[in-house]
């Protein structure tokens, strides 16, 4: 009663915008910067925030791969994005091998080997009906093993100029890589918002039934929704090798965990169906400013994992409390 009291004009209210995911998503991120700030007062120089604007689109880019499988529904989850971003990097950087002529080749070799592998884990999920964790767990050894053959352990070669200006360079004070996240963010959000392509992943999501009665072939959308999503990884990889300059075996290893929270702190519904990529990216900057604070307090690695867990039990209690009601 109290909640429906505190209203303006316009009709807004507390109780509305606790429903809002997205708006508290992106509220939660501003106290969080604000928590930096009282923590840590370099924590609100405007290079320390561009710096955690920059993680968050390398982070962003792969969280889109882990939101379109989400949505697209089947109790999906993409456990291989890690092992793709990984074996991404190893394969683009030995055939670039910082030859600029090379990056288009490299490229567009590594966004098919990805979209490949993605279309694997979408045939054994929705063709073979072997459950997405199970399907891209196991994808994700298999992965990791193709990317140590192929490097006998020891990864070759280096980004080329143009990579790297793209991943680490920047314009004025603002990273490249935040423009390329502003680029992507906006063709998805067109894509699953404003398309027929988002509607049939949005329906598919939602229930299966009423989407087949519909014509809508939800086997073949999730096949490809995998696809697309190893291929996003794929060039998510490709950013982080501009960034790093150099390949890592397991550099795309720390990423899995954050995505699916990025996307439930988000309010995408691991139920499928529900929720935006412009929640995801909320959600996205949540978790890199709270791993940004658990660095100024010093905390190790398996402390911030531990976080992660916590956040998404957290959430999704919340969520399904307000669901119940």
């Amino acid at each position: 009663m109290a909640e429906n009291a505190i209203r303006n004009k316009n009709g807004f209210s507390l109780s509305s915008l606790k429903e809002n995911r997205v708006a508290m998503a992106y509220i939660i991120a501003v106290l969080l910067i604000l928590l930096g700030g009282i923590i840590n007062p370099g924590f609100l120089h405007l290079k320390h925030l561009l710096n955690i604007l920059s993680l968050s689109s390398f982070l962003g880019i792969v969280v889109l791969s882990q939101t379109m499988v989400v949505l697209s529904g089947g109790e999906g989850i993409d456990l291989s994005v890690g092992a793709i971003i990984s074996l991404s990097t190893v394969i683009a950087s030995q055939v670039m091998n910082g030859s600029n002529a090379r990056l288009v080749p490299a490229a567009l070799i590594v966004l098919a080997v990805g979209f490949a592998i993605g279309l694997v884990n979408g045939a054994g999920a929705a063709f073979l009906k072997i459950p997405p964790l199970v399907m891209t767990l196991a994808m994700s050894s298999v992965v990791q093993g193709i990317a140590l053959v192929y490097t006998q352990g020891q990864p070759k070669g280096r980004a080329s100029s143009i990579l790297v200006a793209a991943g680490s360079g920047r314009t004025g004070l603002i990273p490249n890589i935040v423009f390329v996240w502003i680029i992507v963010i906006a063709i998805a959000v067109i894509i699953l918002q404003k398309t027929r392509t988002g509607k049939i992943v949005y329906g598919t999501g939602e229930n299966d039934l009423t989407a087949e009665l519909s014509g809508i072939r939800t086997k073949l959308v999730r096949f490809l929704v995998f696809g697309f999503s190893g291929m996003i990884a794929a060039f998510a990889g490709l950013c982080l090798l501009g960034y790093t300059g150099t390949s890592y075996l397991d550099l795309g290893s720390t990423y899995v965990m954050p995505t699916i929270a990025a996307a439930v702190i988000g309010g995408v519904a691991l139920s499928g169906g529900n929720g935006s990529y412009l929640g995801a990216v909320a959600g996205t900057i949540v978790l890199t400013t709270l791993n940004s604070i658990m660095i100024s307090l010093k905390s190790g690695e398996g402390g911030r994992q531990i976080v992660y867990g916590a956040v998404i039990l957290v959430v999704l209690t919340i969520y399904s409390k307000r669901e119940r009601r």
